[in-house]
């Protein structure tokens, strides 16, 4: 079910989804494409899969009344199949988040707070950004930055990029909604990023634009 829906500015459309439907009560929601998705996703071995390839549709079909397919190039950026709309999507345990807006690109992570984190982040944290780290909150603070690094990487056309070396969050004091700034030092064009944030109670989600 549409968990929430809300205009981070003018020209965009920002969505949670909580993926608790069955895969035929996500199906029902197809007038056109029933049958193609039916067989469709039949190729595929994993329930979850099937379930978030599903949510997707639905959730585009709820948000902009229509039933575009979601196509991918082959670095798996998502677009909309005759609609200029920009689009980002992630998906973490339970929900799946979009953003969508008329022109510019956009990037949006979700990430379920996991004791994972903490075993991990010397691999895409610099020994600054641990240090700038709350220890208060520290699952919190550096699950955003993760999400953060995650939507800074969807919002570049550039391959291989070392979440460690190549892209930068700047210091931020931790509350549970806000804005904080990265940069990236892979490209020419030096691109810093403005970047949201929302703390739940089970995950942690970032977007932006550019």
């Amino acid at each position: 079910m549409l968990f929430s829906k809300e205009h981070f500015d003018d020209d965009s459309i920002l969505a949670l989804w909580k993926m608790d439907e069955s895969e035929e009560e996500l199906l029902s929601y197809f007038d056109i494409r029933q049958a193609e998705y039916r067989e469709y996703i039949g190729k595929f071995p994993f329930k979850k899969r099937r379930q978030e390839f599903l949510t997707s549709r639905v959730m585009l079909k709820v948000l902009l009344d229509c039933e575009n397919e979601i196509c991918h190039d082959e670095d798996g950026k998502p677009s909309i199949e005759g609609n200029p709309m920009k689009i980002s999507i992630s998906h973490t345990n339970g929900y799946l988040a979009m953003l969508l807006h008329s022109h510019a690109i956009v990037g949006i992570d979700i990430e379920q707070k996991r004791e994972k984190i903490f075993r991990v982040k010397n691999r895409f944290l610099s020994t600054d950004e641990i240090a700038h780290t709350s220890h208060k909150n520290e699952m919190d603070h550096l699950l955003l930055q993760w999400s953060a690094k995650e939507s800074m990487f969807k919002m570049m056309n550039q391959r291989d990029i070392d979440f460690q070396q190549d892209l930068h969050i700047e210091p931020f004091i931790l509350e549970d909604s806000g804005i904080f700034y990265g940069n990236e030092s892979k490209t020419e064009e030096k691109i810093r990023f403005e970047l949201y944030y929302r703390i739940y109670e089970d995950f942690v989600m970032v977007w932006g634009k550019r």
